[in-house]
């Protein structure tokens, strides 16, 4: 079982990478050194600081319920709730999953 920080690591280069950027370029861009950066991707630090992790999610510009949904089968519901969650309108996307569920069950 992976730990949070593998997680995370994970999720950092995850989230990079579909960004385009290099290391150095989100390092910069999130303003840490990039040797820490570095460390934090590959999972070699142990103790992130929360503050560092914030700065990285805002260089990525996305919020924190997109970086926190971890990819996977397993967790393919909570992408789905959590992607859910950041609309406005819950009660028309309700009726659209009703709409397709009785759309399957036909």
């Amino acid at each position: 079982m992976n730990t949070l920080g593998e997680h995370i690591a994970k999720r950092v280069k995850e989230l990079r990478q579909k960004a385009g950027m290099t290391q150095q370029e989100l390092a910069t861009k999130a303003d840490i050194d990039w040797s820490t950066f570095n460390r934090i991707e590959r999972g070699k630090n142990k103790n992130i600081q929360v503050n560092t992790l914030d700065k990285i999610i805002k260089a990525l510009e996305i919020d924190y319920p997109e970086f926190f949904t971890f990819t996977g089968s397993k967790h393919i519901k909570n992408r789905i709730i959590s992607k859910i969650m950041l609309l406005d309108d819950t009660n028309k996307i309700l009726h659209i999953f009703e709409d397709i569920l009785n759309w399957k069950n036909h």
